[in-house]
């Protein structure tokens, strides 16, 4: 009976050990499995890039040849015509192919001086700054021979994100932040000291628990959290984010953002409007990183002889003071030392420094705002309106431009 009973225990060890193997040797085979078959087996909206680190895939979901969402341009330009190239981020995927800024844009100039007389390029890649932009720009955009160059920047996030040693890659079909002077490559490929398997679990995870929290809640609040997103200014993983379809008013809305994560998101941005943080030198690095990369723009387009014009676009809480105050109330913030406005003094003190123009869209958001919404619900994008309003905006200052040069 003893006999028996030990046969018994060690058969049972041996089948947890056996278990427990079998087990590791699945994790191993799924994690190299997910190294050597990531260029064939993950055809998301985002690809791997050795230079910039990820870039829309061409031909996803409306994008042209390089990944921008557009239709396809001729490198060298029509004679007599004149090209505006607009560099941003996602701001340029919301509401559709037909339906974002630059399209409203390039519209407005159509109906002032005709068809193929004026073209505007959107080369704006969601998840980037102003230092992941100026990338672009040199890799891809400059191809296009513009006249113009109109950067987009964002006010909300776009020095917070702006760490000059972060470089996120986009591996089987999500993203890692990695230190870039760590960078690590085999045979060109990139090589991530996190699990793959693990990470692709996690973020999938935080799709699926975002996406019950917003789908919870009365009927009129789960109307309030349809939305279409597409970016880099939530942190959440690319695939959180469906892209654009041509026209927005065929895409199927979905309940992704909950009000918690919304509002999280907000107060987040407005850490850096805290004047202690300033004070304290929190955020120099960000802010000298976005100076130098504005200056190298400056410098490359200098010498084509492009003109360079900043839009700068204000962020939610800066536009909706109701919202403002609910953030304000609901993490306890000292009113006093918030400077909601801190982003575009300081870009605008250092872009007229060099003498570059710039074109400040709060004001008339403010103003606009207090009538409609510009932004759509629990979505730190413009809403259509929002995006007239900015092209609009736009046009007044860029046809002056066109004018004097045609």
């Amino acid at each position: 009976m003893l006999v028996k009973n030990k046969r018994k225990k060690l058969s049972l060890k041996k089948r947890i050990v056996f278990t427990f193997l079998a087990l590791i040797l699945c994790f191993l085979f799924m994690e190299v499995s997910m190294i050597i078959m990531e260029p064939h087996l993950f055809h998301g909206f985002y690809q791997y890039d050795p230079d910039l680190g990820f870039r829309v895939r061409a031909f996803a979901r409306g994008s042209n040849r390089f990944g921008f969402f557009d239709r396809e341009y001729p490198l060298e330009k029509i004679p007599d015509s004149f090209r505006i190239l607009v560099l941003g981020d996602s701001f340029g995927w919301s509401n559709g192919l037909n339906g974002n800024y630059t399209a409203l844009l390039d519209k407005m100039f159509e109906n002032r001086f005709g068809a193929n007389r004026v073209d505007v390029i959107n080369s704006g890649y969601p998840m980037t700054h102003t230092g992941e932009q100026l990338m672009v720009l040199k890799k891809f955009a400059l191809r296009y021979n513009p006249d113009c160059l109109l950067l987009g920047f964002f006010a909300g996030n776009d020095f917070i994100d702006a760490d000059p040693n972060r470089k996120r890659i986009v591996l089987n079909d999500v993203y890692f932040d990695i230190d870039k002077r760590n960078e690590f490559t085999l045979f060109g490929y990139p090589i991530v000291f996190k699990s793959r398997l693990v990470e692709f679990i996690r973020q999938k995870f935080i799709i699926l628990k975002e996406q019950v929290k917003a789908s919870s809640g009365s009927k009129e609040e789960k109307e309030s959290r349809q939305k279409h997103l597409e970016g880099s200014i939530i942190p959440f993983p690319p695939s959180f984010f469906p892209g654009n379809r041509e026209d927005a008013r065929n895409e199927k809305k979905q309940d992704l953002l909950s009000d918690e994560t919304f509002l999280l998101i907000e107060r987040n941005k407005m850490k850096f409007c805290r004047k202690t943080a300033h004070e304290n030198g929190e955020y120099d690095e960000n802010i000298r990183f976005i100076f130098d990369s504005i200056a190298e723009m400056q410098q490359i387009l200098e010498e084509r002889k492009i003109d360079f014009i900043v839009g700068i676009y204000p962020d939610e809480f800066q536009v909706n003071e109701e919202l403002r105050e609910k953030i304000f109330i609901k993490y306890e913030l000292d009113r006093e030392d918030y400077d909601i406005e801190l982003m575009q003094k300081l870009l605008k003190d250092f872009l007229d420094s060099k003498g570059i123009t710039h074109i400040d869209l709060l004001d008339e958001f403010r103003a606009e705002g207090n009538k409609t919404p510009l932004y759509k619900p629990l979505d730190p994008h413009w809403s259509q309106k929002g995006d007239r309003l900015a092209a609009k905006i736009l046009f007044r200052e860029l046809q002056k431009l066109v004018d004097f040069t045609r």
